[in-house]
């Protein structure tokens, strides 16, 4: 998988998620194939959408109250 804007605002949350839980450093490739792919424990797969999904409720939460505060709640 390649990604090709890091400059999105999740980006770094993700590799900080990914790095605490996954021990993952980087979403580049590695160059060999077999140093692409990664044991991992399936709770801490868990443990890491977990921690992305509540990312996401934070934000849109944020997001919408922002909205709400400039006048663009109906």
């Amino acid at each position: 998988m390649i990604y090709r804007n890091k400059t999105e605002a999740y980006w770094e949350p993700l590799l900080t998620i990914a790095r605490d839980e996954l021990g993952i450093h980087s979403f580049d490739p590695m160059g060999k194939p077999s140093a692409d792919i990664r044991m991992c424990r399936v709770e801490d797969i868990g443990r890491a959408l977990e921690r992305a999904y509540d990312l996401g409720l934070m934000v849109g939460h944020t997001v919408t109250r922002a909205g709400c505060v400039n006048g663009e709640c109906a």
